[in-house]
């Protein structure tokens, strides 16, 4: 079918970023830079098609899972896979959109070593053969300390070293390769060192080495950032000593599965004119087609940004990308427009249930409505084909589009009880969707409304007033019917932040339902800590807790700290996850969706029960037993458990039954008496 484009904007070609742009203006793009499964082919040959219309003129490649662009970039791309980088070349050209392929070597590459600089240029030399006219350096998400004792020789360690590493690789690059093919515009390179505003050993070794004019890809003062300013575009290039382009991180969501965010881009400058900023390249989601909700604005934005206006773009995004299917796919959007994503998710709707719940008839009407309009996103939005494009886009929203239907149901239950006319046992399994819903749509926040109703409605509070099977709400100690559990009286303390997260306050009721008194501390020791029979450790704890309780005779379960706790030598957290393989090799679903596994290398003498699958094969379940030399030097105390739990802790709308049953047999595990001591003889 035709591509839409967007009301009165016609496509323009693509040119270089980094030529002159009329003033106000910016080049805008995308960059398909996310870690988890790359888009497919067919989706994008179809976003470049629709590349223009979003307003959108570059294309980068940069697929984290693409082994051939990271893990193995000196490799030549198999025919198949070099064909499919042709046809996108061929098609973002016809669509006058610059496709740019970006190759990533920082991992491996021996940087003193002349056969590493020729295998890169040879590898840009294969994909310029099949049609690429552009490449891009990237040494992001790399470690500061340069892998090889030879090139730590050559460049020096530590931050200064690596940046004056790959300054030089780009300035040899630069000239083994672009510019023998007549590419002598500025040259695009990512940093290490890509968020913040200020000097660094780093980049203060990479501007030495780096070519003149070549620009650095920065994603603000953070990684996800709500809000880039003017001074912080001014400041990052006076550290970097070269022109911007940003790379923005949003709408992003390979960190959260959960959640899409399809709400319009804000908190960015309205007048760039003078800035040293060439243009912003927007990291998509996994997810291809939603995508071009949020990608439309930024290329409104990027067209206008003092003229930009995010409510009006985000309405033109709606009409532009969802067609026909707006009225049901509306909802959804504004539902899951907050950014950044630590953001309040719906501040308006927040206000109006609290005032519903004080009895403000006005609010309560008004929370209806909106919880109507999210049910209504369990209709067949679907035609009978005559715009493809939209019903793609359905189905593709269509999790999250049954998760606001289950939230919007669960919201009007409430709202029956708070009109003294609903059930209690309807509006109690309302909830329990919505708590074992993977798809976020105001999760946390339609809960809380339902529970509070609850508390209002039923005597006694919402104590007890909790859906079949949940865990008892925050506060409540007491064991699931017919479980084994730790048994009464035992206690447990939950080290957690300074304040309790969303996944801490799961984790607590995970475990109050095994039968243990549960309270959180954000050090260690707490106060009182007589009698505590286990410590959970999160990875918000603070180090020093973790590196104290090293050496407390206390059994231990952690998915945080890893290190400082002594019982692994590195560990890290690998996303989009949904299974572990145990050690007998029976692979196991833990999770509802993509999700995340902690991990570590563990010290010797440990017990590894499950690893992720492969091809990273990481252990993220292990045992510790008492007696076990640590990373500290000194010995185990007793016993410590790493699970594959990760800040999301053992949230029900996370974990399978499967998943929490392995959590439970470790946990039971971990709190068996200690054996008593090896009897000594003596002669």
């Amino acid at each position: 079918m035709p591509r839409r484009r967007r009301p009165h904007e016609p496509a323009r070609p693509a040119t270089d970023p980094g030529l002159p742009r009329p003033a106000g203006r910016l080049s805008a793009g995308v960059v398909e830079g996310f870690y988890g499964p790359p888009w497919r082919h067919d989706e994008r040959l179809a976003l470049l098609d629709a590349a223009p219309g979003l307003g959108l003129d570059t294309y980068l490649y940069a697929p984290k899972d693409d082994p051939w662009h990271r893990e193995r970039w000196r490799e030549p791309y198999p025919d198949a896979e070099l064909a499919r980088l042709g046809e996108l070349a061929a098609r973002a050209a016809a669509a006058g959109v610059a496709f740019v392929w970006s190759v990533a070597p920082g991992l491996s590459m021996r940087f003193s070593d002349d056969v590493e600089h020729a295998a890169l240029a040879a590898k840009a030399e294969q994909v310029r053969a099949a049609g690429v006219r552009d490449v891009w350096l990237l040494f992001d998400d790399v470690p500061y300390d340069l892998p090889h004792p030879e090139d730590v020789a050559a460049f020096g360690p530590g931050q200064a070293g690596s940046g004056r590493a790959h300054g030089e690789a780009a300035a040899r690059f630069r000239e083994a390769f672009l510019l023998p093919h007549g590419l002598t515009g500025p040259m695009t390179v990512c940093p290490t060192d890509y968020a913040g505003c200020g000097r660094s050993p780093y980049r203060d070794a990479l501007g030495s080495a780096l070519p003149a004019d070549a620009r650095v890809l920065w994603t603000g003062r953070d990684i996800v950032v709500g809000e880039v300013t003017q001074e912080d575009v001014l400041a990052a290039a006076e550290a970097f000593g070269r022109r911007i382009v940003l790379w923005d991180n949003v709408p992003v969501n390979d960190f959260d599965r959960s959640r899409l965010f399809l709400g319009p881009l804000t908190g960015r400058p309205d007048d760039v004119d003078g800035l040293p900023l060439d243009g912003t390249v927007a990291n998509a989601m996994i997810e291809a087609l939603p995508s071009r909700l949020p990608l439309a604005t930024v290329g409104a934005w990027a067209r206008d940004p003092s003229a930009y206006d995010p409510a009006r773009a985000a309405a033109d995004a709606l009409a532009l990308v969802a067609g026909p299917r707006a009225g049901v796919v509306g909802p959804l959007v504004r539902a899951c427009a907050a950014w950044p994503p630590g953001a309040p998710r719906d501040p308006g709707l927040a206000r109006a249930t609290t005032a519903a719940l004080a009895g403000d008839a006005g609010a309560l009407a008004e929370v209806e409505g909106r919880m109507r309009a999210l049910e209504g996103c369990a209709a067949d939005a679907t035609g009978a084909g005559e715009d493809a494009e939209a019903d793609a886009l359905v189905a593709a929203l269509r999790p999250w589009l049954d998760a606001a239907a289950h939230a919007g149901a669960a919201g009007l239950a409430a709202c029956a009880l708070l009109r003294g006319a609903g059930v209690p046992a309807a509006a109690r399994a309302a909830l329990d969707v919505v708590e074992t819903d993977f798809p976020d749509v105001l999760r946390a926040d339609v809960a809380g409304f339902v529970r509070a109703a609850l508390a209002g409605r039923v005597p006694g509070g919402e104590r007890g007033e909790h859906a079949p099977g949940a865990e008892p709400p925050l506060g409540t100690d007491r064991a699931r019917p017919g479980d084994a559990g730790a048994g009464p009286g035992r206690r447990a303390v939950l080290v957690t932040g300074a304040e309790p997260s969303a996944g801490d306050e799961a984790t607590a009721r995970w475990l109050r339902s095994r039968g243990l008194d549960v309270r959180t501390a954000s050090t260690w020791p707490p106060a009182d800590d007589a009698g505590v029979d286990l410590v959970a450790l999160t990875p918000d704890a603070p180090a020093a807790a973790a590196e104290t309780l090293a050496g407390v005779a206390v059994p231990v379960l952690a998915w945080g700290r890893l290190v400082s706790l002594g019982v692994g030598t590195t560990s890290g957290v690998l996303l989009d996850r949904d299974r572990l393989v145990r050690a007998d090799g029976c692979e196991v679903v833990v999770h509802r969706g993509a999700g995340r596994l902690t991990w570590c290398e563990p010290v010797p003498g440990a017990r590894v029960l499950a690893r992720a699958p492969e091809p990273e094969p990481l252990p993220v379940l292990v045992e510790v037993p008492a007696a076990t030399p640590l990373a500290t030097g000194t010995l185990a105390p007793a016993a410590r458990t790493v699970a594959f739990l990760t800040d999301d802790g053992a949230a029900r709308w996370l974990l399978t039954d499967a998943g929490r049953s392995l959590l439970d047999e470790a946990l039971a595990r971990l709190l068996l008496p200690a054996p008593p001591p090896a009897a000594v003889l003596v002669p």
